[in-house]
Order: structure tokens, then C-alpha cells, then sequence
């Protein structure tokens, strides 16, 4: 098992005091705006399933696993803990040679090797806060690289993949150039334009989440990837403070005044238009 280590905050008895009297610190306006954006995730991710890549979209899973407790949807969204971002996959190998054996126990662990992709029922929608797109092109070459050297048809795997990027909301205008849209974001051109959706969101709360939100798990760039250190509890007070946060986010998610709050503004998305969202936003609303 490569996965690294993350408290489940199902679960009461694992957490222990980790969460007894601890404060809980709400960023302001964080819950509509979790409830907004995780909205438009799932409007825009056409029914595939979800994969929250890295640390800064926690608080998205966190929020999205309460809220799809007890739903069809409740196994269809899992955290992916590698950071990637501004590191190409030849430094990767040439620099940490046994990193990327290890990253590839972890991504099966998951369920997200080639193959599986490639084979899957539902296709894959990776979600993260986004500024140039590169952990998303890094990802991308890894997994199209892996399935060259396994065989795997990576035209298969790609046509499987969606990408959801959480955006800086900003003044929408013909001359504005997307993440996507940029020179370092070329790897895009190997996707349908469908497959390329944005989530928009208020500067304050991006950078919270992207920049100084405590986090629960551990980084986990390349130089750590299979050490043992990272399957063990982080003990740092900066991710045990964490903890109380995710918990209460996964249980206000399942309250059903959050439910019923979240299921009216499905209801509001265009994407209604759709079966499988209609069909979601009745099991949230009963």
C-alpha cells in the first residue's frame, strides 16, 4: 500500500482527541461558496467520476463525501495526494528513479492506473484549483507514458479523461486567455474541447484553499513519493488542526438543512436538463 496517509474523518473512533474541544475556524463565506462550486463540479463533470487531485481541494472532497453519504454517488470521488505542479516527468525519473515505481502502487491503489482508466464504466473528471494547468499536464504525461510502456491504448485512457479546473472568478470578456488556453498548457490540444471545464470562484476564497488553508494530509511531491514516513499519522500541529475543520465540513455537508440547501441549487443549474443530475438531485432532496 503506497497510498499516504490521511485521518478518515468518517470515522469518530480513529480521530480520537484529535478533534475533542478543538476549535473550528470557518473561513467566511466558505460554506456557499463549497456549496456553489461543488455544484458546478458536478454539473460539469458529465457523470464521470471524481478525482480531487493534491491538497488544496480537500475541503471539496471533504464537503462532497458528506454530502453524497448514503447516495448512489457516495463511492465515486477519491483524493489523489501527489504534487506535480513545475515537474516534468523526465526530471521526475532522472532525479528520484525509484519515485515514480511507487507513485504507480499508489495511482492502482486508487484504481487509476491505464488500464483501469481505459476500462472503466464512468469516465475520469480530475478537479483542482488551477493557475497554468501544469499539475494537470504532469498528470496527463505520466499516465499517458505509463500506458506506451505498459501497452495500454492511450488513446483509450484519454478519451476517458475530464479535467475540472476551480478558477479565480473574474470579468468575462473575449479578450480574456484561459488557463487552457496558454502556451504552457499545450497538452490540452490532445483533448476535445469538452473535456476542459472551469469552475469559477471569489479570489479570497482561492487563495485560502490553494494557499494558506491548513491541509490534513502531508505535500507529497516526488522526493517523498513510496517513503515510509509518509504512511505513518502526521504528528506537525499545522495538519492536526486541520482535522476538526474537515470533520465538520464532511458533517454539515449531511445535515439536511446543507442537503436541502444544496439540492435547490442543483435545481438552479442548467445541467438539470441532464438524467443522471436530476436523478442525483432527487436523492439529496428526500
Amino acid at each position: 500500500m503506497a497510498k499516504p496517509f490521511r485521518w478518515n474523518i468518517k470515522r469518530r473512533e480513529q480521530l480520537g482527541g484529535l478533534v475533542e474541544g478543538s476549535p473550528v475556524e470557518i473561513f467566511p463565506g466558505l460554506i456557499p461558496g463549497l456549496r456553489h462550486a461543488s455544484a458546478r463540479i458536478l454539473a460539469l463533470s458529465e457523470d464521470s467520476d471524481l478525482v480531487f487531485v493534491g491538497r488544496s481541494p480537500e475541503s471539496f472532497f471533504d464537503y462532497l463525501s458528506g454530502m453524497l453519504h448514503g447516495t448512489s454517488w457516495a463511492g465515486r470521488l477519491c483524493l489523489l495526494n501527489v504534487s506535480m505542479r513545475h515537474r516534468s516527468l523526465a526530471e521526475i525519473r532522472e532525479q528520484y528513479p525509484e519515485a515514480l515505481p511507487a507513485t504507480y502502487e499508489h495511482f492502482q491503489d486508487l484504481g487509476l492506473s491505464p488500464e483501469r482508466i481505459a476500462s472503466r464504466e464512468r469516465k475520469v473528471a480530475l478537479v483542482d484549483l488551477v493557475d497554468t494547468g501544469s499539475t494537470f499536464g504532469a498528470l496527463t504525461d505520466l499516465l499517458l507514458d505509463w500506458a506506451r510502456r505498459t501497452g495500454c491504448d492511450e488513446n483509450a485512457v484519454r478519451r476517458q479523461l475530464r479535467f475540472v479546473g476551480v478558477t479565480i472568478r473574474t470579468q468575462t470578456s473575449p479578450k480574456t486567455v484561459r488557463w487552457h488556453q496558454q502556451d504552457q498548457a499545450a497538452w490540452v490540444r490532445e483533448f476535445r474541447p469538452s473535456a476542459i471545464k472551469n469552475v469559477s470562484i471569489p479570489l479570497d476564497l482561492w487563495s485560502y484553499l490553494g494557499n494558506s488553508q491548513r491541509k490534513v494530509a502531508r505535500t507529497n511531491p516526488p522526493e517523498h513519493w513510496g517513503e515510509d514516513f509518509m504512511l505513518e499519522p502526521p504528528r506537525e500541529s499545522y495538519h492536526l488542526q486541520a482535522v476538526p475543520l474537515a470533520r465538520y465540513l464532511f458533517y454539515r455537508a449531511r445535515s439536511r438543512e446543507e442537503r436541502k440547501a444544496f439540492a435547490a441549487r442543483l435545481a438552479k443549474d442548467p445541467a438539470m436538463s441532464r438524467a443522471w443530475y436530476r436523478a442525483l438531485a432527487l436523492e439529496l432532496a428526500y
